[in-house]
C-alpha cells in the first residue's frame, strides 16, 4: 500500500488567506462604491472632510463662543469626524450581507470579513480626513494635537464599537427589514447622547453621572483629550469603552455565525 502523505498548511498561512480576502473584498467595496475611476476613490475622503469642515466653518465664522474659550471651528470638526466614523459603519450595515450574499459561494468568504472589509475601508478614509484637519489646525490656528497617539486609539475605539453595533444590525437585517428602515433614523435620533457636540464638564453633575453611561461619550472626551491636553477638563474611562467595544463584537460575531445558518446561497 502507498503511503498517503497530507500536505499541511503553513503557520499562519489560515490567517494569510483571511487577510487577502479581506483585503480583495476591500478592493472590491471600493469599486462597488465609487466606480474605477479615481477621482471616485478620492470621495472617500474627501465626502468626510468637506461635511466635517462646513460645519465646523459654519460655526466658526458664526462666532459661537464654547466654554473654555476652545477653537469652534476645532471643536465641531474634531466632533462631527469621529461621529461620521460612527454613523457611517451603521448606517451600511443592513445592506452588508444582502450586497455581497453571492460570495459566500466561496468558502473562504465568511460574513465577518464582509463586515470588516466594509468597516475598515470606513475607517481608513475618516482617519485620513482627521489627519488632514489635524495639519490644517496645526498651520492655520498653530493647535498641534497634545497627544496624537491618545486619538487615534480613541478612533480606533469608535471604529471597534461601531463595527459591534454593525455587525449586530446586520444579523438582524438577515431576518427582517426592519433594520434597513429605521438605522438612519435611529443613528440621527441618538446623536444628541453620543457626545459628539457636547462635553462632560459642560453638564450639572447629575447629568454628567447620566451621560458617562453612554460609552461614545468616553471616546469624544478622550480624542479632545489627546487634541486640546490640559486646556478643558475631559472625563473618560478607557476601559469601560474597551469593555463595550469587546462585548458588542463578541456578540456581533455570534449573530453573524447564526444568521449564516439561516442563508441559502
Amino acid at each position: 500500500m502507498s503511503a498517503t502523505t497530507q500536505r499541511r498548511a503553513p503557520p499562519g498561512g489560515a490567517f494569510a488567506r483571511q487577510m487577502r480576502v479581506i483585503g480583495a473584498l476591500t478592493l472590491r467595496e471600493l469599486g462597488t462604491r465609487f466606480g474605477r475611476d479615481n477621482l471616485g476613490y478620492l470621495w472617500l475622503f474627501v465626502e468626510p472632510a468637506l461635511l466635517g469642515g462646513t460645519i465646523g466653518a459654519v460655526h466658526y465664522f458664526t462666532g459661537h463662543g464654547l466654554p473654555g474659550g476652545l477653537n469652534p471651528f476645532e471643536f465641531w470638526v474634531g466632533g462631527y469626524v469621529p461621529f461620521y466614523l460612527f454613523r457611517g459603519v451603521v448606517n451600511r450595515a443592513p445592506s452588508a450581507v444582502p450586497a455581497n450574499q453571492s460570495l459566500l459561494y466561496h468558502r473562504h468568504i465568511t460574513l465577518l470579513d464582509i463586515m470588516i472589509a466594509r468597516d475598515v475601508l470606513e475607517g481608513a478614509a475618516v482617519l485620513g480626513a482627521m489627519i488632514a484637519f489635524l495639519a490644517i489646525f496645526g498651520i492655520v490656528f498653530g493647535d498641534w494635537p497634545d497627544d496624537p497617539f491618545k486619538m487615534l486609539i480613541g478612533m480606533m475605539l469608535m471604529l471597534l464599537i461601531a463595527h459591534g453595533v454593525a455587525m449586530l444590525i446586520a444579523t438582524g437585517a438577515v431576518y427582517t427589514e426592519i433594520f434597513d428602515r429605521v438605522t438612519h433614523l435611529v443613528t440621527y435620533l441618538t446623536l444628541p447622547i453620543t457626545g459628539a457636540f457636547w462635553m462632560v464638564f459642560w453638564l450639572p453633575s447629575e447629568a454628567q453621572q447620566a451621560a458617562l453611561w453612554v460609552p461614545t461619550v468616553h471616546l469624544f472626551e478622550m480624542i479632545r483629550d489627546g487634541h486640546f491636553g490640559k486646556v478643558v477638563p475631559t472625563t473618560y474611562d478607557v476601559n469601560y469603552a474597551i469593555y463595550w467595544a469587546a462585548g458588542l463584537n463578541l456578540l456581533g460575531m455570534a449573530g453573524l455565525r447564526r444568521a449564516r445558518l439561516d442563508l441559502v446561497v
